[in-house]
């Protein structure tokens, strides 16, 4: 077995090394209750993770195999020519599509889901083989699209090989007939009542309009709905380009974002479409970071402030900062945005989750027989509210807690985010207490601040000149 040959066949076991990591993922999640409270990783995450990493590869592979080695002129005629052709990695798609069977190359591409990323990456040419690219992935779709009805997982399964054909379609830049067109519209105006809220749906719907020019069929309206409920796509802005929607729509999608608090999508069409000048995508990202306390606060809250809950406060205040990081470098607004402090938050959190970590290990082994009493009941005891009490290490609701300020006349010294520090000797717990919002950070040369103690967050004392840093004023 050559090199090419070897490499190409390992990245052809990708997917099925995937479904076996998928089932021993599966099976720890039967142990989750034993696992530490910080492992929150979701299957689509590793799997997104794998799908990257795969197709890095398959492209690096290709990018290899095209590169032609020079010729000697010691060893080699000039007459001689020296060509490297890339081995397939799908051969069956080029014989489908040589063959025009677009029912064929449905069924096959259906059957061969799970493998749909390295088939996509032969797709285009492929379909570049078929005499009528556009006739063959219509037929595609048609043969496939009444057969799928049986069950709804079924359902999103073909529908995404459906959006793979078009992607593919509208990248080849296929000519069109206007009996092709014909046969999608009646394809799509039977696609759309099917729609309703499914985003599975709507991105094929429109993924037929864009390959087949059909967006004039449409009210612009319903084209714009559809594109708001398949805005967690990579696709979404794409789409809105080739369906053609105009630029006052388009401001009218990213205000429908905002006012719907998806603010994070509403930054990506704003940067898409150089929109900067009619929104501002800086005061967006603020506001989105103090929607992320505000609901870390609520997961405290509404988890009677456990452990459990605060872990999962910090890992969604963890995703919100991080979001806003890669927009910060991505978009090179480090000039209008902090995000050295931002760095810094995300460092805090992942200290803080760290210090709980330890401290309930170390409560775990002052109390060696809570664990073991788990063990022989396989049941956790519950509090007489209800409350699970997984955690023996837990910060009381506010009502319970000393209040941080025992005397407004007295002298408190600040973070460098005009913050109180944490009251939990060795444990930074930014939930335990609403006003501590990224926990404890020690102030170079902190100075004494004084002000009067006022009412709210049951009876807290809050300072009057209170802003984050990096937060709209």
């Amino acid at each position: 077995m050559t090199a090419a040959e070897s490499i190409t066949a390992s990245i052809n076991q990708i997917d099925e090394k995937k479904q076996n990591l998928k089932k021993a993922f599966d099976d720890l999640q039967a142990y989750r209750s034993l696992l530490s409270p910080s492992f929150n990783l979701s299957w689509s995450e590793i799997d997104s993770h794998f799908s990257s990493l795969q197709s890095s590869l398959f492209n690096r592979f290709r990018l290899l195999q095209s590169s032609t080695p020079p010729p000697d002129s010691d060893k080699i005629e000039t007459s001689t020519a020296v060509t490297t052709e890339t081995p397939l990695l799908w051969p069956e798609l080029r014989k489908f599509c040589e063959k025009n069977d677009g029912k064929g190359l449905g069924n096959y591409m259906i059957d061969n889901l799970k493998k749909r990323l390295s088939i996509y990456l032969e797709l285009p040419d492929a379909i570049r083989c078929s005499e009528n690219p556009a006739a063959l992935v219509l037929d595609a779709i048609e043969g496939s699209y009444h057969c799928s009805s049986s069950s709804s997982a079924r359902v999103i399964d073909v529908r995404r090989i459906f959006v793979l054909l078009l992607e593919a379609l509208i990248e080849i830049n296929a000519s069109l007939t206007n009996d092709l067109r014909e046969r999608a519209r009646t394809l799509a105006y039977d696609w759309k009542p099917n729609i309703g809220n499914k985003p599975s749906e709507a991105l094929g719907f429109l993924h037929l309009v864009a390959a087949f020019e059909l967006g004039s069929l449409f009210s612009n309206e319903e084209l714009c709905d559809y594109v708001f409920l398949i805005s967690k796509y990579k696709q979404a802005t794409t789409i809105c380009r080739k369906i053609g929607l105009d630029r006052n729509r388009i401001g009218l999608l990213v205000q429908k974002f905002l006012d719907t608090g998806r603010l994070l999508v509403a930054i990506k069409f704003i940067y898409e479409f150089e929109m900067t000048g009619e929104f501002e995508p800086v005061s967006i990202l603020k506001t989105s970071l103090k929607n992320s306390r505000e609901a870390a606060k609520r997961v405290c809250a509404e988890g009677n402030y456990s452990l459990k809950a605060q872990n999962e406060a910090t890992d969604k205040e963890l995703s919100a900062l991080r979001a806003v990081i890669k927009v910060v470098k991505e978009k090179n607004i480090e000039s209008e945005f902090s995000e050295e402090k931002l760095e810094e938050c995300v460092k805090e959190l992942e200290d803080q989750k760290a210090q709980r970590k330890r401290a309930t290990k170390l409560n775990s082994l002052a109390n060696p027989q809570q664990p073991q009493q788990q063990k022989v009941d396989n049941k956790r005891p519950r509090a007489a509210n209800g409350s699970s009490m997984e955690y023996s290490l837990t910060i009381p609701p506010l009502s319970q807690q000393q209040p941080l300020l025992p005397n407004p006349s007295q002298s408190l010294q600040v973070n460098p985010y005009g913050l109180l520090s944490s009251i939990v000797p060795g444990v930074a717990v930014p939930y335990g207490n609403p006003l501590a919002l990224y926990g404890s950070v020690p102030a170079p040369a902190p100075r004494p601040v004084f002000y009067e103690q006022q009412t709210g967050y049951g009876g807290y004392g809050m300072p009057p000149q209170y802003h984050l840093p990096y937060y709209p004023q």
